[in-house]
């Protein structure tokens, strides 16, 4: 009766690393300390480019503006079809 219930394992996952430079593990881990000491990464550890302050007003601008105008757009045309549909069902309905 055991064999007629037989379930299938799953199948594994294994992964087996190909190369490995430790030179270039070394690098990246000075670089990261380098950065870090230089203040370049923040809490999360992420790292955190330097934004001069006319582009950070550049792209707060173009795209807070964009924004608003295509929230707009898109709002006017919502109502217009809203309005639209209203006027049909109210001449379908008359």
């Amino acid at each position: 009766m055991g064999n007629f219930f037989k379930l299938q394992k799953p199948r594994q996952f294994k992964v087996e690393p190909r190369y490995w430079d430790p030179e270039k593990e070394k690098r990246e881990a000075r670089e990261r300390r380098i950065r870090s000491d230089l203040g370049l990464l923040d809490e999360s550890g992420a790292y955190r480019p330097y934004i001069s302050r006319e582009d950070f007003r550049k792209g707060f601008s173009n795209g807070r503006w964009m924004d608003k105008k295509q929230r707009q757009r898109s709002n006017n045309r919502l109502l217009f079809i809203i309005l639209l549909l209203a006027a049909l069902a109210f001449f379908m309905l008359r």
